[in-house]
């Protein structure tokens, strides 16, 4: 019923683990194209570590920086998008929207100038409300 979570290092090795793991998430966010030589060369984490956290999830390198350079992003955020597709569904949406408020602005600018076009020819109306 309940699962218990054992760890085989002592606190305080977690605690410099876990910190040496909040460096090299930093690190990748700085430099998202970073390899796992990158982390062992200019943050000194051995390699066996980084790669249990790949394995782990707890860190998610790009293995192939080229192809993923090549794969389409969205044009208003940078997120990876399918192929043919210009914006992401939350930019696209974003954008619907505003279309939305914009075409509802439109049609109130649009009855105020048939209103005033109204006045100008001569032919009034009287207006309930």
């Amino acid at each position: 019923m309940f699962r218990k979570i054992t760890v085989d290092i002592c606190p305080q090795c977690q605690k410099e683990e876990e910190e040496l793991l909040r460096q090299a998430r930093d690190y990748l966010r700085d430099n998202p194209q970073a390899m796992i030589y990158d982390f062992v060369d200019q943050l000194e984490i051995e390699q066996p570590l980084i790669e249990r956290w790949v394995e782990e999830g707890r860190l998610v390198l790009i293995k192939d920086p080229e192809k993923e350079a090549s794969k389409p992003k969205c044009a208003s955020c940078g997120r990876e998008i399918k192929e043919g597709q210009t914006y992401c569904r939350t930019c696209l949406f974003k954008r619907l929207q505003g279309k939305e408020t914009l075409k509802k602005g439109e049609a109130e600018k649009e009855e105020v100038h048939e209103e005033q076009k109204a006045r100008l020819s001569g032919m009034h109306y009287k207006r309930d409300g």
